[in-house]
């Protein structure tokens, strides 16, 4: 048989030889046969498409970008290990929950969270127009089982947590290993910490489903752990405000794709919105406007609400540059800038290391800060400084001059700098004493890079390079954060969550000690992204990242991975989370938001809607009803006044009823 003309046909199609698409075999001798490939939609050079494989062969192949087919009921990030049956069901009625809630408060308040989660039926919709291609035969995750079978499934009803430990707040070596089964008699969960049990819950609510108002569960079994301790967002808050709102968002956003720390970088060069107490001027003069803060209540509120959910927030509070907004509560902190010896108004450049105030501010500003944010970790920045000023300064040029060891950085300045960032660390390990869990600093890469003199168990954030700045890192000792390829406020047009995907902060050819890699951070700076489109423009593709960084190296299949992120995608949206778009054209099959309680069940909403529908139209009834007796009754009785009247005055005029 002559080759037939099959190009980038996948094993999958290959297998599955159906009446499709049609194209002629090469060959004289098979003139008039056909050979017949499935019709796939997968990733095709930069998007995901509906591709007919064999279309190759045509003058003029044809391709339509189409989001993927979303499976049903399989969790986001992909579990280390996963069990699923294709054919054994159970049906969920209310669950009784075994556990010890009454002496771990943490795992008390996530069931009652995930309690509405899990009962929140958005049934699956079984159609697509998918259906209605002709001669395709499209394979869907699953077929819509009938009624009377649903009806025979046997019921779970009891949901067993075993929790050994519940600390109180999470940390970098948190526990949130866990276990799940599904069994004719209960749904177990095992965890060794709470911290496991909360990401165990938030696997089981992926893997619920409904459909005609059953909930329903696959038989399975999970054996899970996340592959980096430390899986991180960053919002920026100083370029353009977040509000609170949005990042109570971002926080829900991250329980649901396991991501475990907020880097929120509060403040920068354009706006200072943290509210301090010892200093107030920082933001009332730095701040925007004055209603664009965070109180210290508002803080309280954000550091709680990522503390039940297992996330750790780190404050970043840039130093010694990014800091100009600084200066307009304390231009004493800055470096007045000058040309040629002449001062240039109003040019401010990083904090001025020469001032012993500069340490006596700055030792009291982040005792207050080690007070308000709890983590072990500070970020400090320490990236971009613009020492150039500093050269300019004579006050700074005489101190410089009198750095000891100033002579072993290649620009004197450097040395300025170095003096700055251990005088900082220096204060701030004093402070270390009065906290239960210390204090430990990250630092962008610049200071590795400048051979600053800092602590070996810093962490190291690599945002401009790639994985053999990772391995320099780790060879010298230090943890290491990576975000190089992971910057998803540069916004691009298109499918590009898969080179997210398939970015590894520790890959094959990794030449650094891995075990010194904590994970990485997903980054949205907000020169150019506002409070009300920060959610939409980073997940779900940071979503991408949390896979990356929680489950195992070997998951790097796009076409795979596609059609689960579809999924997750649309239960984010059921959960109100106002997320973007992610595999081009597709939809999401649920009740708008409008229709919706943001914890209620969809049904009891509809439910709920009807019954206002009614009372409001109950009420307008009766209103109209008493309105029109009391018109009734004023007419009535006007009428019989107005006839009396007549009675009594009709001798005197004979117009005066009508």
């Amino acid at each position: 048989m002559a080759e037939k003309e099959v190009i980038h046909v996948d094993k999958l199609v290959r297998k599955h030889v159906l009446n499709n698409v049609w194209i002629r075999d090469k060959g004289a001798a098979n003139k008039g046969k056909y050979l017949r490939d499935k019709p796939n939609i997968k990733w095709s050079g930069q998007n995901m498409n509906l591709n007919f494989p064999t279309s190759n062969n045509l003058q003029h192949p044809f391709d339509i970008r189409r989001a993927p087919i979303p499976t049903i009921g399989i969790p986001w990030p992909k579990p280390q290990m996963f069990e699923t049956s294709a054919k054994t069901f159970y049906r969920l009625s209310k669950l009784y929950v075994k556990g010890n809630l009454s002496t771990c408060r943490i795992l008390a308040k996530a069931v009652q969270r995930y309690h509405s989660i899990f009962y929140t039926c958005n049934n699956v919709q079984f159609t697509n127009n998918l259906f209605y291609l002709q001669n395709a035969n499209f394979a869907f995750s699953m077929s819509k089982p009938n009624l009377r079978y649903l009806k025979s499934l046997k019921y779970l009803t009891v949901l067993n947590l075993d929790v050994k430990k519940c600390p109180s707040d999470p940390v970098l070596t948190s526990d949130e290993s866990y276990t799940l089964r599904t069994s004719n008699k209960e749904i177990k969960i095992e965890a060794n910490e709470v911290w496991g049990a909360l990401r165990a819950l938030e696997t089981l609510s992926q893997l619920i489903f409904c459909i005609d108002n059953n909930f329903i569960i696959r038989g399975t079994r999970i054996v899970d752990f996340p592959r980096f301790p430390h899986r991180g967002i960053l919002i920026d808050s100083a370029r353009h405000f977040m509000s609170k709102k949005t990042i109570f968002q971002m926080l829900s956003a991250m329980e649901m794709n396991k991501m475990n720390v907020l880097h929120w970088h509060l403040t920068d060069d354009q706006s200072f919105p943290y509210q301090s107490r010892i200093f107030p001027e920082l933001s009332r003069k730095g701040a925007y406007h004055p209603s664009l803060t965070y109180t210290p209540e508002d803080v309280a509120e954000i550091v709680e609400f990522a503390r039940i959910r297992g996330i750790r927030v780190i404050p970043e509070f840039d130093t010694p540059g990014h800091s100009f907004s600084w200066g307009f509560g304390h231009p004493e902190l800055l470096t007045q800038c000058f040309d040629n010896g002449r001062l240039i108004p109003g040019h401010f450049g990083p904090m001025n290391p020469a001032r012993n105030t500069t340490y006596t501010f700055l030792t009291a500003f982040f005792k207050e800060i080690l007070g308000v944010f709890k983590d072990q970790y500070v970020h400090l920045g320490n990236d971009e400084v613009p020492t150039g000023c500093w050269t300019t300064n004579e006050e700074v040029q005489q101190f410089i001059s009198e750095i000891k060891d100033k002579s072993r950085f290649n620009r004197k300045e450097i040395g300025a700098w170095n003096f700055f960032t251990e005088k900082l660390i220096s204060s701030m390990n004093k402070m270390a004493s009065e906290r239960e869990n210390g204090v430990k600093f990250i630092l962008w890469q610049e200071a590795f890079q400048s051979n600053l003199n800092i602590p070996i168990d810093s962490i190291v954030q690599v945002w401009l390079g790639q994985q053999d700045l990772v391995a320099k890192v780790t060879n010298r000792g230090h943890h290491a954060l990576y975000s190089s390829c992971w910057y998803i406020n540069m916004i691009e047009y298109g499918v590009v969550w898969p080179k997210y995907y398939l970015c590894d902060p520790v890959g094959d050819s990794f030449s650094g000690n891995p075990a010194l890699v904590l994970g990485g951070e997903a980054c949205l700076w907000s020169e150019y992204i506002t409070s009300e489109s920060a959610v939409s423009l980073l997940w779900p593709k940071a979503s991408a990242v949390a896979e990356r960084l929680w489950s195992d190296k070997s998951l790097r299949n796009i076409n795979e991975a596609a059609p689960r992120l579809e999924e997750h995608r649309c239960r984010m949206l059921r959960r109100n989370l106002p997320v973007g778009d992610i595999n081009g054209p597709g939809f999401c099959a649920f009740e708008s938001e409008e229709k919706q309680s943001l914890s209620g069940n969809t049904f009891k909403s509809q439910q709920l809607h009807s019954i206002q529908k009614t009372s409001t139209q109950g009420l307008f009834w009766i209103s109209a009803s008493l309105i029109a007796f009391g018109i009734f009754l004023v007419s009535f009785f006007a009428r019989k006044s107005h006839s009396k009247k007549c009675r009594r005055f009709k001798t005197r005029t004979r117009l005066c009823c009508h």
